[in-house]
């Protein structure tokens, strides 16, 4: 069973997303295993950030972010943020990116958002979950997708649909 969790409440998966962050985007956004170690700490003491962990049988298998602010000048106006979404290659095709997604989306609405954003190079797989390109944008040299999704707060459902 897949649980899903602050990275807070499970810190001994911190090791695992400081390497999934290098391994993935080390290049894209020119950081440091130092530097992705720092992230992570800035993301511990923000009031906004978070970063929330799959985890199977205490095992993290994949990792997703909630950020205020995207590293992209021209998108900075927009807010908040679905970001580094990773699954642990051995958990690949078996449904956790697609939960972790979910779960930040469902956190978000419940906290009062009204719309998600996020920056990819694979909009198909958005597209499915509901997502639309409404831009696109330079992240490092690499031009991507910018994605956004209306969501609707569990709790007010009505107000939601007007």
């Amino acid at each position: 069973m897949i649980n899903i969790q602050p990275i807070g409440e499970v810190p001994d998966a911190r090791q695992a997303c400081i390497d999934w962050a290098d391994q993935e985007w080390s290049a894209v956004a020119n950081f440091t295993a130092e530097e992705w170690v720092e992230e992570f700490q800035r993301i511990d003491q923000s009031p906004t950030d978070q970063v929330f962990v799959a985890h199977s049988d205490a095992v993290p298998v994949g990792m997703v972010w909630l950020l205020a602010h995207e590293d992209v000048d021209s998108h900075r106006h927009l807010t908040p943020w679905l970001s580094g979404l990773v699954v642990d290659p051995a958990y690949r095709r078996t449904g956790i990116a697609r939960a972790l997604v979910a779960y930040v989306e469902s956190r978000a609405a419940t906290e009062g958002t009204t719309d998600l954003h996020l920056l990819t190079v694979m909009p198909n797989y958005y597209f499915y979950q509901g997502w639309d390109v409404i831009d696109t944008a330079i992240l490092g040299q690499q031009r991507v997708f910018v994605m956004k999704k209306a969501l609707v707060n569990p709790d007010h459902p009505a107000q939601d649909q007007a």
